[in-house]
Protein backbone atom coordinates (compact mmCIF):
# COMPACT_ATOMS: atom_id res chain seq x y z
CA UNK A 1 0.00 0.00 0.00
CA UNK A 2 2.86 2.36 0.44
CA UNK A 3 4.22 1.62 -2.80
CA UNK A 4 1.40 2.47 -4.15
CA UNK A 5 0.68 5.69 -2.32
CA UNK A 6 4.23 6.94 -3.04
CA UNK A 7 3.87 5.58 -7.09
CA UNK A 8 0.84 8.34 -7.33
CA UNK A 9 2.51 10.90 -5.29
CA UNK A 10 5.73 10.47 -7.42
CA UNK A 11 3.80 10.62 -10.73
CA UNK A 12 1.62 13.36 -9.34
CA UNK A 13 4.48 15.58 -8.81
CA UNK A 14 6.28 14.74 -11.96
CA UNK A 15 3.16 15.27 -13.85
CA UNK A 16 2.59 18.63 -12.03
CA UNK A 17 6.22 20.06 -12.93
CA UNK A 18 5.63 18.80 -16.59
CA UNK A 19 6.50 22.64 -18.19
CA UNK A 20 3.61 24.38 -19.73
CA UNK A 21 3.34 24.92 -23.99
CA UNK A 22 5.58 27.73 -24.80
CA UNK A 23 8.00 28.18 -27.44
CA UNK A 24 11.41 26.68 -27.88
CA UNK A 25 15.35 28.33 -28.23
CA UNK A 26 16.53 27.38 -31.79
CA UNK A 27 20.18 27.51 -32.94
CA UNK A 28 20.82 29.21 -36.41
CA UNK A 29 24.02 27.25 -37.93
CA UNK A 30 24.76 30.04 -40.18
CA UNK A 31 25.26 32.69 -37.63
CA UNK A 32 27.60 29.80 -35.76
CA UNK A 33 31.38 30.10 -37.08
CA UNK A 34 32.64 26.39 -35.56
CA UNK A 35 29.57 24.66 -37.54
CA UNK A 36 30.66 26.94 -41.09
CA UNK A 37 34.17 26.32 -40.59
CA UNK A 38 33.28 22.45 -39.61
CA UNK A 39 31.17 22.73 -42.93
CA UNK A 40 33.93 24.00 -45.20
CA UNK A 41 36.34 21.26 -43.76
CA UNK A 42 33.78 18.38 -44.82
CA UNK A 43 33.76 20.08 -48.40
CA UNK A 44 37.55 20.18 -48.34
CA UNK A 45 37.93 16.55 -47.34
CA UNK A 46 35.43 15.32 -49.52
CA UNK A 47 37.33 17.34 -52.80
CA UNK A 48 40.85 15.88 -51.16
CA UNK A 49 39.80 12.03 -51.11
CA UNK A 50 38.55 12.35 -54.33
CA UNK A 51 41.87 12.65 -56.58
CA UNK A 52 44.96 11.52 -54.68
CA UNK A 53 45.16 7.68 -53.94
CA UNK A 54 49.14 7.45 -52.94
CA UNK A 55 49.85 6.02 -49.07
CA UNK A 56 51.12 9.27 -48.32
CA UNK A 57 47.72 10.70 -48.82
CA UNK A 58 45.56 8.03 -47.84
CA UNK A 59 47.04 8.09 -44.12
CA UNK A 60 46.99 12.06 -44.74
CA UNK A 61 42.89 11.74 -45.41
CA UNK A 62 42.58 8.93 -42.43
CA UNK A 63 44.78 11.77 -40.19
CA UNK A 64 42.42 14.27 -41.44
CA UNK A 65 39.18 12.72 -40.72
CA UNK A 66 40.33 12.16 -37.08
CA UNK A 67 40.54 15.50 -36.91
CA UNK A 68 37.48 16.13 -38.22
CA UNK A 69 35.57 14.40 -35.87
CA UNK A 70 37.77 15.82 -32.69
CA UNK A 71 36.51 19.13 -34.37
CA UNK A 72 32.81 18.27 -34.94
CA UNK A 73 32.60 16.37 -31.04
CA UNK A 74 32.77 20.11 -29.31
CA UNK A 75 31.10 23.09 -31.15
CA UNK A 76 31.72 26.87 -29.35
CA UNK A 77 28.90 29.11 -30.61
CA UNK A 78 28.04 33.10 -29.93
CA UNK A 79 25.34 33.50 -27.85
CA UNK A 80 23.94 35.05 -30.70
CA UNK A 81 23.69 32.17 -32.84
CA UNK A 82 20.62 30.98 -30.61
CA UNK A 83 17.16 32.75 -31.39
CA UNK A 84 14.21 32.10 -29.85
CA UNK A 85 10.65 31.03 -31.75
CA UNK A 86 7.68 32.28 -29.61
CA UNK A 87 4.47 29.97 -28.92
CA UNK A 88 1.42 31.15 -31.57
CA UNK A 89 0.00 32.18 -27.66
CA UNK A 90 2.74 34.55 -26.38
CA UNK A 91 3.34 36.69 -29.36
CA UNK A 92 3.35 39.87 -27.43
CA UNK A 93 5.14 38.68 -24.64
CA UNK A 94 9.20 39.54 -23.55
CA UNK A 95 11.23 36.26 -24.93
CA UNK A 96 12.92 34.44 -22.08
CA UNK A 97 16.37 34.75 -21.21
CA UNK A 98 18.92 31.36 -23.03
CA UNK A 99 19.08 29.45 -20.02
CA UNK A 100 22.48 27.59 -20.16
CA UNK A 101 24.16 24.73 -18.70
CA UNK A 102 27.82 25.25 -17.05
CA UNK A 103 30.66 22.16 -18.12
CA UNK A 104 33.27 22.57 -15.21
CA UNK A 105 35.58 20.19 -17.28
CA UNK A 106 35.55 22.76 -20.05
CA UNK A 107 34.66 26.09 -17.70
CA UNK A 108 32.28 26.81 -20.74
CA UNK A 109 28.41 26.91 -21.12
CA UNK A 110 26.44 25.06 -23.51
CA UNK A 111 23.15 23.93 -24.53
CA UNK A 112 22.32 20.78 -25.83
CA UNK A 113 20.48 21.02 -29.79
CA UNK A 114 20.05 17.14 -31.38
CA UNK A 115 21.40 15.48 -29.04
CA UNK A 116 24.94 17.36 -29.56
CA UNK A 117 26.77 19.82 -26.54
CA UNK A 118 26.83 23.56 -28.36
CA UNK A 119 29.19 25.24 -26.51
CA UNK A 120 28.67 28.85 -25.85
CA UNK A 121 30.98 31.64 -25.54
CA UNK A 122 28.48 34.68 -23.52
Amino acid sequence: MKKLIAGIVGAGLVLGMSPAFAGEWRLDPHRCPDLREDRRDAGESRRDERYDYSRRDVREDRYDRRESARDRSVTVCPRSAFYYVPDRWERGKRPPTLRLTYDRHVHLHYRNWNGVRIYVRA
